[in-house]
């Protein structure tokens, strides 16, 4: 009796502390992203990669001719930059706007308009990741903006609009090429609506620009494979955060340098992971085609082997890796308790420690005088990779298992038959 009596106190008390620390850890994640991402980087006016290149600041890379990243750029440097219609700080307040979208967007596909509380905790992990800061701070527009549409895509995907989430997907492959990683995934896993939409919607904007730029479909497409030399070049600086590069640094060693024989090995070692990547994946897709599409999990799973095949890739592009481990959470806190789901939270939280979310190290450091350590050797060991890696194994694990098991994503809303929709062809 007298537990009963306290039962509904205590109830009311564990509710009420995890919204304040829901809030909490969401006002401090905002703080971060706010400052390090934006006040702090005001004086500098915003001059990250995007800037300078967009500007024209950095012709090594874009002088104005030709096509550099992607068609949609090329239309953002001459129509909005070079005419001065929007300046760094604009695209720096966009890229806000876009970040909040896609969070919507994936929130949606995934959860619907249910589990405010843990909305909050997820868009607090979103932002508080060291590489969505570092987004911001170096006005990384373009992975933002490829984010939102490949977000997009996902909303569209599970609500059955699969000629629209093709079209959105062609549009983040017009804004960079490495979402072109989906196109044979679609193939795959025989979404034919959506990849001949995505395939139209990219090549609609890449003839026009090759129109406007003078040049040939031919010389552009080679422009936008090349890319300036990133398909073939090896860098290895703390700016790189590709496996090839953390092959080139562990051949480097302390001098710092590499044979051409290194560099070459170097090189061919992440062809074969990157390849041997891919092909798993697909293999993955492949077995679970015969099931209703998860496509939080496959999405997740491609935006992931993106980064692992990526020649050239900088924190930024980490960003891609946050609607995986949210289709995780989804999948997860749907399961029943067990060790392997116990297993799979382990690895999810992990992955997202090991790629980026180092405050807690700091915080270690500052009230018990260890764990700066770890944030000092974070390329030293490794630690982004092996979160990446891991990432890809938890989502390839789930998806394997989703064959065997009929687990809804956390949801209670009519999205919640979404998949078994999309098992008859998609709405347009």
């Amino acid at each position: 009796m007298r537990f009963e009596r306290l039962r509904r106190p205590l109830e009311v008390i564990a509710t009420t502390s995890t919204w304040l620390a829901a809030v909490a850890f969401l006002g401090w994640s905002a703080r971060l992203a706010f400052l390090e991402g934006y006040i702090y980087e005001i004086p500098k006016n915003f001059s990250g990669d995007f800037s300078r290149t967009v500007e024209l600041g950095d012709t090594e890379w874009w002088t104005g001719q030709g096509i550099f990243y992607g068609p949609i750029f090329v239309v953002e440097s001459l129509f909005l930059v070079v005419p001065r219609l929007l300046s760094p700080g604009d695209f720096a307040r966009l890229d806000f706007v876009l970040f909040a979208l896609a969070f919507g967007c994936v929130w949606l596909a995934l959860f619907g308009l249910h589990h405010p509380r843990l909305a909050l905790l997820v868009l607090a992990a979103w932002l508080g990741h060291h590489m969505s800061v570092e987004a911001f701070a170096n006005t990384a527009h373009l992975e933002i903006l490829e984010l939102a549409l490949i977000s997009l895509a996902l909303l569209l995907a599970t609500r059955g609009y699969v000629v629209a989430a093709g079209g959105a997907l062609g549009l983040a492959m017009a804004v960079k090429t490495l979402p072109g990683l989906f196109v044979p995934y679609l193939a795959i896993t025989r979404q034919w609506r959506m990849l001949a939409s995505a395939l139209v919607c990219v090549a609609v904007p890449f003839l026009i620009v090759c129109w406007i730029q003078q040049v040939t479909p031919w010389d552009g497409l080679y422009s936008l494979v090349y890319q300036g030399g990133n398909l073939t070049k090896l860098e290895f600086t703390e700016y790189e955060y590709t496996p090839r590069a953390e092959i080139a640094r562990m051949f480097a060693g302390d001098g710092g340098t590499l044979s051409p024989e290194q560099a070459r090995i170097a090189i061919a070692i992440h062809a074969s992971l990157g390849l041997a990547t891919a092909l798993f994946a697909g293999w993955v897709m492949l077995r679970s085609r015969s099931r209703a599409p998860r496509y939080g999990l496959m999405f997740g799973l491609i935006g992931a082997v993106m980064l692992v095949a990526a020649p050239s890739a900088h924190a930024a592009y980490y960003v891609f890796l946050l609607p995986g481990w949210t289709a995780l959470v989804a999948e997860l806190v749907g399961r029943p308790r067990s060790a392997a789901t116990f297993a799979m939270w382990l690895a999810t939280i992990a992955s997202y420690v090991l790629t980026g979310f180092d405050q807690p190290f700091f915080l270690l450091e500052r009230y018990f005088g260890f764990g700066i350590i770890v944030p000092q050797h974070w390329l030293a060991w490794h630690l982004p990779s092996l979160g990446l890696l891991l990432t890809v194994a938890t989502l390839s694990l789930l998806l394997l298992r989703s064959l065997n098991e009929a687990v809804l994503p956390y949801r209670s809303t009519p999205a919640d038959t979404a998949g078994t929709a999309l098992a008859v062809p998609g709405r347009a």
